[in-house]
């Protein structure tokens, strides 16, 4: 982009003067009382309904919004070489969107995190997979005095927490429960508001916390250094070797014998006496071990031992204890598919019972006493049980929202 200054605050086409003047808002952190998300956001102890147990809903807590300089290279204009020049600018710092752990913003939940983000702090934000580092780095500008000048492209840098709601049963005291929105573990996200770019020199005057202030202290200006010779690369959150190592690890574990014996309950889960069936609000499907393909799938009542299952109670995580359920059929537990674990409408199968996974592990948000309606949510990725239709031979599958139309609450009832 050719831009140039031609007057105080105005851009105007053809010359740079030697003061560049701009409001850029200061880095701030946003505490939970700020901007309200839309109107139909639930919020923690809104009362919710059996259809809302099997849905999730994401809420921000904080954001912090810091200029930040991701490009920046300085440049000498002699008397002889003012006019138009292209430069190509230098990565100084790469911001990553991400939510939680994972930069890949592909599932509703994450997306719509950063809406509320972007509600929240007032501002337009990314929310897709993105990086600056991906941003075009070469400015044309016109420059009309010789003198010694830093070239930026920069951006304001988003991070903070947010939280997870979900529906479940509250014991409001003296006997009495209500099903209300409650907060669950959620995680920290970064993303980043629109790119801006520039050029500034020492003695332009700026305002305090701006990115051209920012540009000038990497200029060296104020007798600060002098900007490095070598940029310094931005660390992932979590370098690849590391996550590398740990997936290997996973797996030598797996190698290495960590599956129970068919029909037994990993260590720490007790499993209660008889069977449950798992199914539609309506009786009419029920969650079924699929001969030959290891999916579970919705299927028509019958006896079968294909369609029970043993419930085994584990040990308390995140406030709530942690389910494993057992395939009365072929004694392998509720597993999410292994290559799909943060993968919207990933399946729902039967594996071996794992000592460790926390994809066998789930949450179970109840009805009020005397109902069996439940939500069911997959500790590992947070997402709940849901399939694309009510119909048979349907698929069970974890969605980061659940089912919209309430076809994620399932019955869970005792029958043996």
């Amino acid at each position: 982009m050719k831009r140039s200054l031609s007057g105080p605050g105005r851009w105007t086409r053809g010359v740079l003067l030697p003061a560049l003047i701009a409001v850029i808002m200061a880095a701030g952190t946003v505490a939970a009382a700020g901007p309200a998300s839309a109107a139909a956001d639930p919020k923690a102890g809104d009362a919710c309904t059996t259809a809302d147990l099997g849905k999730r809903y994401p809420f921000v807590k904080s954001a912090t919004t810091t200029p930040t300089i991701t490009h920046f290279k300085t440049f000498f204009v002699t008397a002889g070489t003012t006019g138009t020049q292209t430069i190509t600018l230098e990565t100084a710092t790469t911001i990553t969107v991400e939510v939680g752990t994972t930069t890949q913003i592909l599932a509703s939940f994450n997306i719509a995190t950063l809406g509320r983000v972007e509600s929240f702090v007032n501002r337009t934000v990314k929310k897709i997979t993105s990086s600056t580092d991906k941003e075009t780095t070469t400015i044309t500008w016109n420059f009309l005095a010789p003198g010694y000048y830093g070239l930026f492209k920069g951006t304001r840098k988003v991070t903070g927490e947010y939280g997870s709601l979900n529906c479940t049963r509250v014991d409001k005291g003296g006997g009495v429960y209500a099903t209300e929105w409650a907060e669950r573990p959620g995680g920290t996200y970064t993303t980043y508001s629109v790119m801006e770019e520039g050029a500034i020199r020492c003695e332009d005057v700026v305002p305090a916390n701006s990115l051209m202030r920012l540009a000038q202290i990497q200029l060296g200006c104020d007798g600060a250094p002098a900007k490095a010779r070598e940029q310094q690369r931005a660390t992932p959150s979590e370098p690849a070797g590391e996550q590398a190592g740990e997936q290997a690890g996973e797996q030598a574990g797996e190698q290495a014998g960590r599956v129970v014996a068919p029909f037994a309950a990993p260590p720490g889960f007790t499993c209660e006496p008889g069977y449950y069936r798992i199914g539609t609000p309506d009786r009419l499907l029920n969650w079924w071990n699929e001969d030959g393909t290891d999916e579970i799938r919705l299927r028509g009542w019958s006896s079968s031992s294909r369609s029970q299952w043993s419930l085994c109670q584990g040990p308390v995580s995140n406030g709530l204890p942690e389910y494993v359920l057992i395939t009365r059929y072929s004694g392998k537990c509720l597993t999410l598919h292994s290559a799909e674990t943060l993968s919207e409408g990933g399946r729902l199968m039967e594996g071996g019972c794992l000592t460790v996974d926390d994809r066998q592990r789930f949450y179970l948000y109840r009805d009020v006493p005397g109902s069996n309606l439940v939500g069911i949510q997959v500790k590992s990725s947070g997402y709940m049980a849901g399939q694309t239709r009510i119909a048979d031979a349907e698929s069970v599958r974890q969605y980061s929202m659940g089912m919209a139309d309430g076809t994620g609450t399932y019955l869970l009832e005792k029958i043996a």
